[in-house]
């Protein structure tokens, strides 16, 4: 439980500094609006990583993650996969959504607050 703890602290910590990095303004740039957009649409069910499930074993391998999207990175997936087992089983989806929904509504409350 201590390393699930861990691992979601680690993992808030990087969305929540990712997207106070996005509220910086750019010059002559759409990306702050792109990303408001992006927010914006995201629903209650958009929070899960099942996607990457592709093989619909309800776990997620190294496999699976790497080739879902060139930016993951097997360092990534070791923080996800909070027990160390080498898959990311449904358990550790659930909580993964549960941050994410989490920095989601934080962002919202920052947007609304200024």
């Amino acid at each position: 439980m201590k390393k699930i703890s861990t691992v979601l602290i680690g993992l808030s910590a990087f969305w929540i500094s990712a997207l106070s990095y996005a509220q910086q303004p750019e010059p002559a740039t759409a990306c702050d609006s792109k990303i408001d957009i992006r927010c914006n649409e995201i629903s209650q069910d958009d929070f899960s990583i099942s996607y990457f499930d592709t093989d619909k074993d309800g776990n997620i391998s190294l496999k699976e993650y790497l080739a879902a999207d060139t930016s993951n990175t097997e360092r990534s997936y070791q923080h996800m996969d909070a027990n160390g087992d080498g898959i990311i089983d449904k358990q550790e989806q659930q909580e993964i959504a549960a941050v994410y929904k989490s920095i989601h509504a934080q962002y919202n409350a920052k947007k609304t607050s200024i």
